[in-house]
């Protein structure tokens, strides 16, 4: 954490955490303990305050702003490492699920390869004068749509334990957001779908998303034949 960070809602600075010294990382451990054993998480990460900063001056559209949200520092560092754990437990579990063709988000499958896949197999296609069909998807809204109640029910298939399945569960199901806009906040709602921004779990869980949403689609049109 760096020094002099912004306190945020509960006032309290980043710096004091450091000032602690073993003491904090007691109070932490403890804490993240007590989450995964209870599944609940901490009302100051599920219960955010969001603000939006201008990207331009003057400007008048939603675009031209981004949102950040403010959450206490104590808060967000035990959410952190309770995600990352989380993360790393059910990445292992998923890792045969996902196959040799997902790239991105994965550990030693970035997109560079698959870039260098298609480069290999367009060169190839080139020798010989054949046709190459590549069809591009963009997912830059997609994140933003996924179904939390078939986002668990893909858990639950695909073996993820209990607990959790329950973690990820509270974390989606029972957090509430509001707006603060000119000194004044709107009531806290739901945000319904989508999966968290900035958060270490959303990449992996997107990634089982997409994949079994995929599979799902293609289930109806039969093998494919290349060449044939």
């Amino acid at each position: 954490m760096r020094n002099k960070k912004t306190t945020r809602d509960d006032d309290v600075p980043g710096d004091v955490l450091k000032l602690l010294g073993e003491a904090s990382l007691k109070i932490m451990m403890k804490l993240i303990n007590t989450i995964y054993e209870t599944g609940e998480w901490p009302k100051d990460l599920i219960e955010v305050t969001m603000i939006a900063l201008k990207k331009k001056p003057q400007s008048i559209k939603c675009n031209d702003s981004r949102t950040i949200s403010l959450i206490a520092h104590t808060a967000k560092i035990a959410a952190k490492i309770a995600a990352k754990i989380l993360g790393r437990r059910i990445e292992k579990k998923i890792e045969d699920v996902l196959g040799e063709d997902r790239f991105g988000f994965r550990r030693r499958k970035g997109t560079r390869g698959a870039t260098g896949i298609l480069r290999i197999i367009s060169e190839r296609t080139l020798e010989i004068d054949e046709k190459l069909c590549v069809c591009f998807m963009d997912w830059q809204k997609a994140c933003d749509r996924v179904n939390w109640t078939k986002l668990m029910q893909i858990l639950k298939k695909t073996g993820i334990d209990w607990r959790e399945s329950r973690l990820i569960s509270n974390l989606y199901m029972a957090q509430g957001v509001k707006v603060r806009l000119n000194r004044r906040e709107t009531r806290s709602v739901k945000t319904g779908r989508g999966v968290r921004q900035g958060c270490c779990l959303s990449p992996i869980l997107f990634d089982l998303y997409s994949l079994c949403l995929t599979e799902e689609d293609l289930k109806g049109f039969g093998d494919f034949k290349i060449g044939g």
